[in-house]
């Protein structure tokens, strides 16, 4: 957990939540094979801690960001809907663990978590909202793989204090700037 000050260096602004998404499948003798999902333990960890920062903060949750790197299946369900808007690149299958542990639902239930970032899909840097919850892939920024078709940049992410916004966009290492939104305004339909 990255807690975000208040510009007055005294109070909690905002939460980051930085999880691992594990690897491969430990579920292959139950016949589950692919991407690993983020476990049980881990979504306990998560709520444990939401609700220790909502308490604090009168019973309001703070607004929150999550970080991973491997796609939830709801980034697949979002992708494909023809009532979300999409902004940026698909140009492969969101590649997502094949089991769906529940971690989207933990994230609706606190209701602090307004945006999610993940990596592991080169050829993807979306952002499409979800019920109410940002998902979106960074730009991929490494060296030369066989299926890298998208220039190197990041996504920059921008938080106001005291409002649920997001102002997001993908820098190019040329400096320019594409699919600059803010979330959620950009996003309904």
């Amino acid at each position: 957990v990255v807690e975000v000050k208040a510009s007055t260096g005294k109070n909690n602004a905002a939460v980051l939540y930085c999880m691992d998404s594990n690897n491969y499948s430990q579920l292959d003798k139950q016949g589950v094979g692919g991407y690993d999902h983020i476990r049980l333990d881990q979504i306990n960890w998560y709520v444990a801690e939401s609700k220790k920062f909502t308490a604090a903060n009168n019973g309001q949750p703070l607004p929150a960001l999550a970080f991973f790197h491997i796609p939830l299946p709801e980034y697949m369900a979002a992708a494909t809907s023809s009532s979300a808007q999409l902004y940026g690149t698909r140009r492969e299958k969101v590649c997502s663990p094949e089991l769906n542990s529940g971690l989207f639902t933990a994230f609706k239930e606190q209701g602090d978590v307004m945006g999610m970032f993940v990596g592991h899909d080169h050829d993807n840097d979306f952002a499409v909202s979800w019920y109410g919850v940002l998902l979106a892939y960074g730009r991929y920024s490494g060296g030369n793989t066989v299926y890298n078709h998208l220039p190197n940049g990041a996504r920059v992410i921008e938080l106001t204090e005291g409002e649920r916004t997001i102002d997001t966009w993908i820098r190019l290492r040329t400096g320019e700037v594409e699919q600059k939104t803010s979330f959620p305004a950009d996003y309904k339909r």
